[in-house]
Parts: structure tokens; C-alpha cells; sequence
């Protein structure tokens, strides 16, 4: 995938521009999450992968960074998707994270731009979990679009 490349300080991020239709099978949910009728069951989560369980208790803890699970905000994302047909479909960006070491090929003319390697395990969600539930939800209800 193209992506851009940012160094800060001892980290590296890329940014990448996924198709909504494709970043929901690239991402693994690790709390419920529910709709209108419906839910996101949590992914299992093995007792191995310590970066899974570190999220995961994050996610249930007030003063973490992570906000509460919300059905009201994932609704009312819902609601934006399905009001805004001249806005992108996702309202904002979502931060991912992989432990796997990327390959990142550099375009010969620009050296932070170029083709960042798919990770072989699905991303984990670090902020825009409600984004990406409610994305799912509406997909659900609507998915040619």
C-alpha cells in the first residue's frame, strides 16, 4: 500500500489511505461493540499475545487513553454515515498498530513516500474503534455502498 513515512523521535508511523470497503477485514476488535439489533463479538484474544492483552485492558479502564465503549457515540457515527453523502466515509483518522516489523520501499524520487509491507495479522485498533464499529453496522444495513 502507498504510505508516507514520519519519523518522531525513536518512532516510525506511516500513514496510509485505506478504501472504507477495506480497512474493517484489516482491523481485529477486541471489546464488544453493538448496534441496533446487532454487536461485534470480541476477537479471542490468546494469552501469548501480550500487546493484545495490554489493549484490551486499556480499553476497560477509565483513566486510560482509550475512551469508554459507548453504544450511544457508535450510534450517533452510525447516524453521520448515513446523513452524509458528500463526506468521506469515515470522519476523521484512525490510529493502527502492528508489533510485526514493516518493510517500507521508498519511491526513487521521494524518500518518506513509497510501499508500505501488509502486516500478516490484522491491525489493532488504537483510537477510532467506535468509528470503525459503526462502519461496520452500517455496512451491514447497507453493503453496496
Amino acid at each position: 500500500m502507498l504510505a508516507t513515512r514520519i519519523r518522531q523521535k525513536d518512532g516510525i508511523f506511516y500513514f496510509a489511505s485505506i478504501p472504507a470497503k477495506d480497512i474493517l477485514a484489516k482491523v481485529r476488535f477486541i471489546s464488544r461493540y453493538y448496534g441496533e439489533g446487532e454487536q461485534i463479538a470480541p476477537q479471542v484474544i490468546s494469552q501469548s499475545d501480550e500487546i493484545a492483552q495490554f489493549i484490551a485492558r486499556i480499553e476497560h479502564n477509565d483513566v486510560a487513553f482509550q475512551r469508554q465503549l459507548s453504544r450511544a457515540k457508535v450510534r450517533a457515527l452510525k447516524n453521520f454515515y448515513e446523513m452524509a453523502v458528500s463526506q468521506p466515509p469515515i470522519p476523521g483518522t484512525v490510529l493502527l498498530f502492528t508489533n510485526e516489523r514493516l518493510t517500507f520501499q521508498a519511491l526513487a524520487s521521494e524518500s518518506s513516500v513509497g510501499h508500505l509491507q501488509e502486516p500478516s495479522a490484522k491491525y489493532f485498533i488504537i483510537d477510532g474503534q467506535h468509528r470503525l464499529a459503526a462502519l461496520n453496522f452500517y455496512l451491514r444495513e447497507r453493503p453496496g455502498e
